[in-house]
């Protein structure tokens, strides 16, 4: 407790401050609107470099091999397999089971090999 007695007002010295239950309701909503905002946000994988990102998926075109790629679409992260069709500076072309899926090379997260060698080798 405070000593206020040398104040010259009864009310000053018989004041007791809420401390910090006057702020309760700020911080209570602040900090689950934050919540909120961090949930909303996709969940950021160690995003490739465009330089690891071509060379992981030229090696995958020119070998052929059936991949899988994170991608970050709209403010959601979404997986696709395939294996990559036709690939430049800025799109790779993604041929799925029935189609084939443009996808620019600054949505691409991850990529990960599928199939291939029993080893588990992974693209990251």
């Amino acid at each position: 407790m405070t000593d206020r007695s040398y104040l010259p007002y009864q009310s000053a010295r018989d004041f007791q401050d809420r401390g910090m239950a006057k702020w309760a309701g700020f911080f209570l909503s602040e900090h689950s609107s934050a919540l909120t905002r961090k949930a909303a946000e996709p969940r950021r994988l160690a995003e490739l470099s465009l330089r690891d990102k071509l060379q992981l998926l030229s090696q995958a075109y020119s070998q052929q091999i059936p991949i899988c790629i994170t991608i970050l679409d709209q403010a959601e992260c979404s997986s696709m397999q395939g294996t990559v069709f036709h690939l430049d500076s800025r799109q790779v072309l993604l041929q799925e089971k029935d189609r084939c899926r443009a996808i620019s090379l600054s949505q691409i997260l991850s990529i990960q090999a599928k199939g291939g060698t029993d080893d588990g080798s992974v693209f990251v």
